[in-house]
């Protein structure tokens, strides 16, 4: 487990903590919004940022293939694996909030 941490480096893993933690404390479909303390991150805050979230792991998906497509060895398979960590967690991030966002444009 180190070694894939060391392997995607820290500013891929910060992003993927991300991640995790907004689908950690996303609050339950159906929750009304608030405004005002400490539920307003889980109401606005956090649905807010998951869409960012998402889209900067979209990014460093394309670049990570742009890169993967110059590169050749060790450096290929490290691509491989960046690659798949954040797609799979694209996948896992859109399937907890497209439910969410569809309740809210209902």
């Amino acid at each position: 487990m180190l070694s894939i941490l060391k392997k995607i480096r820290p500013m891929r893993v910060v992003l993927i903590l991300l991640a995790v933690l907004s689908l950690i404390f996303k609050a339950k479909t159906g929750t009304p919004v608030s405004y005002e303390g400490w539920t307003m991150i889980e109401t606005v805050f956090i649905p807010v940022m998951a869409p960012l979230i998402t889209m900067v792991l979209l990014l460093d998906s394309l670049i990570a293939a742009i890169w993967l497509s110059q590169s050749s060895g060790e450096e290929k398979s490290r691509y491989r694996l960046i690659l798949g960590c954040n797609l799979t967690t694209v996948i896992i991030m859109l399937t907890v909030w497209i439910p969410v966002f569809i309740a809210l444009l209902t």
